[in-house]
């Protein structure tokens, strides 16, 4: 390596300093300078400087020189490295020969010969050059501190931006003549240096080479210079005739990797030009050309189809690689374009492979979530790609994404693979740290493990943690929502994880960007966990009464009223608000819904005569064999609501009693708590029944004789109550309003945490408790009650 540099230094520099010389008009040996340090003994260099041809697209102003000179060291500390004592010889006058770039193995190379060889070289050479670059640029960077005199280094920080911006100039100056190839080449290469560049953070110590690229190809907030890439797109527009199939699908993906739309049809241009050239298209231009699209979210029906025939009606993909097969399903995914066919032909070939090993994990992953993300259902390929992964030694090879994509497709497709997901599980388990897993993945894994119906709690406890400790990360809704709806979902309790999360996104204020999925499920899972957060709850109510044009889904409105209706909040302003757009789904409910929805009224007591008319009976009578006992539980509630409290139309008989029957069918059981309560209600004279079915269906705990009226004990326990606290659920709040409205029953409750306070007291205490509550004093006479 130390041999071939010096070489190609060494004879680099003797042709550049002759030729230079030709066009010195004087020549001061001063400038001749020597040094033992170089490897021919004495190094030699002369100054020159020419005019600067201005760039097309810099002003001269503002560029690091306005020269083209000969000696990129005058004024500059001595390199060893760049000159020989042999500078002066020559090969008889003869043009010298372009190096080939991919000969070339370090970037100050390629800028070092690029720039001495530029007078002589053609434009595919300019975009060699372009070509090479990324190649070598996209290898990782020392993290220790630059040093210029490093032997590692040709070039000083000046020499390199001089040359590279003379080179840069050379090429933008001439692109309205280059041919496609030419054109592709230097667009392609310079959209590599741009997506390597904003994936490689700029540290400090940074090498020149990369510095330089910098200025040239991004502005300072790290995206590519649009007037640069704007020329590109308009000498390519000119010239879009003459490009054959592989540079149209370069072009594209040039285009698509560094994000650039100029806003024009240069896209639907190439769309059109590459539909007429589909047969001529290799596997890996084709899938090219879809990601491009797909990436851009600029996707073409007619482009989309044709490539997805020709797909169909290859013979065979033997020439198609996994990540071909890969990027090609996830560009159709993505852009949302159908084509089942494709994507069976796919998934064949692929199970017509003896072994995965060709694929790597991200290709895998990519390939089961694209099924899953556009619909196809293949469970042969996921069961073939399941028992890959859980054959495989290690899942070490796997990014966090790649688990988080597995499972996430795995779930959405509905393919069961308990021994995959017990496989991810028990990896992720395993891994010191979670710091790798963004929210995203964090989010999307715990989703696919609730949804899956997969129980692994020592999963959910190190993911929890793990996004604590991250919250500041938690910018996207969904994420937030997934994690929590599926630790709801899940029966996983982490009160302080939903309650820091929420202060998080309370916050943030950022609930105008939730979508009404997000909304839904964000107080579904509050409601659920019986986690209380009345900012949440009251940022979610603001938002969803704003948007609630944007609720078209059924789910998500009766999610979001149940929400509200079973943590007890009656806002009646959402309710209200939510008439209109709840009656206009009212078809799409399923059962469930339905039930959910009416439940959720009767709880905020929010009369809603045009949501539940005719048409909503209707729909209840024809749904009437899909109601579940839960279901039909709630709507015998609702019809108490609707008929005895509004005096509005209820349940048709043929739901009338089956609701009935389901709400009193339960077997009452009876809690220690109730006993001794019960207990002390007889040592004080009085006469309970227990467990007293009332007209309405509602069983009373306890029904006593006070002064010639009867009187409720309700003794509510922990699950009464929210999360069990002292804020009872909307369920209780229902029944304290129902009994005494239509039973004509005074109720009082016995709250748990108001007993339990007296039981380590003596019985006294506790007889006394129960006679303030049913408001009763003792006279002289024990046996003697009065009405206070």
């Amino acid at each position: 390596m130390w041999r071939r540099r010096h070489h190609l230094v060494q004879s680099t520099a003797q042709r550049w300093l002759l030729r230079r010389h030709h066009h010195l008009t004087s020549f001061n040996e001063n400038q001749i300078l020597s040094s033992t340090r170089c490897f021919g003994g004495a190094a030699s260099y002369a100054t020159d400087k020419f005019l600067h041809r201005p760039s097309i697209l810099s002003n001269s102003s503002s560029n690091p020189s306005l020269t083209r000179y000969g000696d990129v060291r005058a004024n500059s500390a001595f390199n060893p490295f760049l000159i020989s004592c042999h500078a002066f010889s020559t090969r008889g006058g003869k043009r010298p020969r372009v190096p080939k770039m991919k000969d070339l193995h370090s970037v100050e190379e390629v800028i070092l010969t690029a720039y001495e060889h530029r007078d002589v070289m053609s434009r595919r050479d300019f975009s060699a050059v372009w070509a090479r670059i990324p190649q070598l640029v996209s290898r990782r960077q020392p993290r220790h501190q630059h040093n210029p005199s490093s032997h590692e280094e040709l070039l000083s920080t000046d020499d390199t931006r001089r040359m590279l911006y003379n080179i840069f100039d050379d090429t933008t100056n001439a692109i309205e003549d280059c041919d496609m190839r030419e054109l592709t080449g230097t667009i392609l290469g310079m959209a590599k240096i741009v997506a390597i560049l904003r994936r490689q953070s700029k540290r400090q110590g940074e090498d020149s080479s990369r510095v330089t690229l910098r200025e040239l190809l991004l502005n300072k907030n790290m995206k590519p210079k649009v007037e640069l890439f704007q020329s590109f797109a308009n000498a390519s527009m000119n010239k879009l005739d003459q490009f054959d199939a592989r540079h149209l699908s370069n072009l594209a993906y040039a285009f698509a990797l560094i994000d650039f739309d100029d806003g024009s049809d240069l896209f639907d241009h190439i769309a059109n030009k590459a539909v007429a050239k589909t047969n001529e298209f290799k596997p890996q231009e084709l899938s090219n050309m879809v990601w491009a699209y797909a990436t851009m979210n600029r996707p073409h029906d007619v482009l989309f189809e044709a490539i997805g025939d020709r797909i169909v009606a290859s013979k065979h993909l033997k020439e198609f690689r996994p990540q071909t097969l890969k990027d090609t399903v996830w560009a159709y995914a993505k852009a949302g374009v159908s084509h089942p066919k494709m994507f069976e032909k796919v998934a064949n070939h692929v199970m017509s492979y003896d072994t995965l090993d060709e694929f790597k994990p991200q290709e895998l992953s990519n390939t089961v979530w694209s099924y899953a993300k556009a619909g196809v259902r293949h469970p042969e390929l996921f069961e073939k790609v399941g028992n890959h992964i859980v054959e495989s030694n290690s899942l070490s090879r796997y990014e966090p994404q790649a688990c988080s994509n597995i499972v996430w497709a795995y779930a959405t497709s509905d393919v069961p693979h308990p021994a995959l997901f017990e496989k991810v599980a028990n990896h992720i388990v395993a891994l010191d740290r979670l710091v790798r897993f963004e929210p995203q993945a964090l989010s999307n894994t715990l989703w696919a493990y609730a949804t899956a119906g997969v129980s692994h709690p020592t999963l959910f406890q190190k993911m929890a943690n793990a996004a604590l400790g991250k919250l500041d990360r938690f910018t996207h809704p969904q994420d937030f929502s997934n994690t929590v709806w599926a630790c709801a979902k899940a029966g996983f309790r982490h009160p302080k994880l939903f309650d820091k999360m929420a202060n998080h996104f309370v916050g943030l204020d950022s609930f105008d960007r939730f979508e009404p999925q997000a909304l839904s499920n964000t107080t579904w899972a509050f409601a659920t966990a019986q986690v209380s957060h009345p900012n949440l709850f009251e940022n979610v109510s603001t938002a969803a009464i704003q948007r609630k044009g944007e609720f078209n889904n059924s789910q998500h409105i009766a999610n979001l009223l149940w929400a509200y209706a079973t943590m007890g909040i009656v806002d009646k302003q959402l309710f209200s608000s939510f008439v209109p757009t709840a009656a206009k789904l009212v078809y799409s409910y399923n059962n469930q819904a339905i039930a959910n929805v009416a439940w959720a009224y009767a709880v905020a007591n929010v009369d809603a005569p045009t949501l539940f008319n005719d048409v909503f009976i209707n729909e209840c009578v024809e749904k009437k064999d899909g109601f579940e006992n839960a279901a039909l539980f709630q709507l015998h509630q609702w019809h108490l609501w609707q008929t005895k409290e509004n005096s509005n139309t209820g349940l048709p008989i043929e739901l009338l009693d089956s609701s009935y029957n389901i709400f009193t069918s339960e077997d009452p059981t009876v809690s220690k708590l109730q006993e001794d309560v019960v207990a002390q209600l007889s040592s004080i004279g009085l006469d309970p029944q227990e467990e007293v079915l009332m007209d309405t269906g509602y069983r009373i705990d306890a029904l006593v004789g006070v002064n010639g009226k009867k009187v409720g004990v309700e003794v509510d326990g922990p699950y009464h109550f929210i999360g069990k606290g002292a804020s009872p659920l909307g369920s209780t709040i229902l029944k304290r309003r129902q009994v005494p409205s239509i039973d004509g029953i005074e109720l009082v409750s016995v709250p748990y945490w108001e007993w339990n306070e007296l039981l380590g007291k003596d019985e006294v205490k506790r007889q006394d408790y129960l006679r303030k509550l049913l408001g009763l004093v003792k006279n002289n006479r024990n046996d003697t009650i009065h009405s206070s």
